[in-house]
């Protein structure tokens, strides 16, 4: 796993920014994910070379990106520009956005105080200071990456996939793949039908800005077409679900009712596999 997520990080940059339908009828961000080519999930830890969606948090109206906590700004984002974050510290969040870029700025990065932003060819903001930025190509297109920090009040809580798990979760009653579709579809996690068979995960990835080759982040674990849990490592306030503790601090909260046999098969098959990965 170390390895996929840093490679697919390296060729793909953040999703287009959409500026319809940003309210869903379950207080999440539309179009939170661009949708991106299918990859193969046979062995869902190991390296690829394909692009997969990259998933971001969204701007509140409109945010600076300082160079830490409190510190001297780098860029002004527009509302509703789709970055990284990395888990909340203190109220602010380390973020990170891939901006569009041209040869001779890919050949010289260094970028000037004034400089209009663009995500995938939308306005994004304006750079705040004169600062050389790393670049990447896939080949196709080129692009810098702006590492900051940004104020928790500057991102949209509906674009947080912890925040909308719960609002989800709470406003319907189904449990079956089939009733988190839209969730699924909205969020764009991947599927593996294969790694902890009999289960069906549906997962994201940590944003790779504190580690460059993170684990999961939000999974959503179905058993016989219906949803068993939701694992996670940052705080997701379940009420009435069954916390349990896993292995390399990930979190399991069972469904009410799920069997106690079927959560240790679980637990047991989801431990020894996230020990095994890099």
């Amino acid at each position: 796993m170390k390895q996929l997520f840093y490679l697919a990080l390296s060729v793909v940059v953040l999703m287009a920014c959409d500026q319809k339908g940003r309210h869903s009828k379950y207080d999440n961000e539309e179009n939170v994910g661009h949708k991106g080519p299918a990859t193969d999930k046979k062995a869902t830890l190991k390296k690829v070379t394909a692009a997969i969606p990259v998933l971001g948090e969204r701007i509140n109206n409109a945010a600076t990106i300082r160079n830490s906590p409190g510190g001297e700004p780098i860029a002004a984002l527009l509302d509703y520009i789709p970055l990284r974050c990395a888990p909340l510290n203190k109220d602010w969040y380390p973020v990170s956005i891939d901006i569009d870029i041209t040869k001779e700025e890919f050949s010289k990065p260094l970028f000037h105080k004034g400089r209009k932003l663009k995500v995938n060819g939308v306005p994004a903001g304006t750079l705040q200071r004169d600062t050389k930025l790393p670049v990447a190509t896939n080949g196709e297109k080129m692009w810098a990456t702006i590492n900051g920090y940004t104020e928790k009040k500057n991102i949209r809580s509906g674009s947080i996939i912890e925040s909308a798990i719960v609002s989800y979760l709470s406003q319907h009653k189904g449990r079956s793949i089939a009733d988190m579709q839209d969730f699924i579809d909205n969020f764009q996690l991947e599927e593996d039908k294969n790694v902890l068979k009999p289960y069906q995960l549906y997962f994201n990835y940590e944003s790779g800005i504190d580690d460059p080759s993170p684990l999961y982040r939000l999974v959503l674990v179905f058993q016989g077409k219906q949803l068993l849990g939701v694992i996670h490592t940052r705080p997701v306030a379940l009420n009435g679900y069954a916390p349990r503790r896993l292995q390399r601090d990930f979190t399991i909260h069972f469904l009410p009712g799920i069997d106690k046999s079927l959560k240790e098969d679980f637990s047991n098959k989801f431990n020894k596999f996230i020990l095994s990965v890099d």
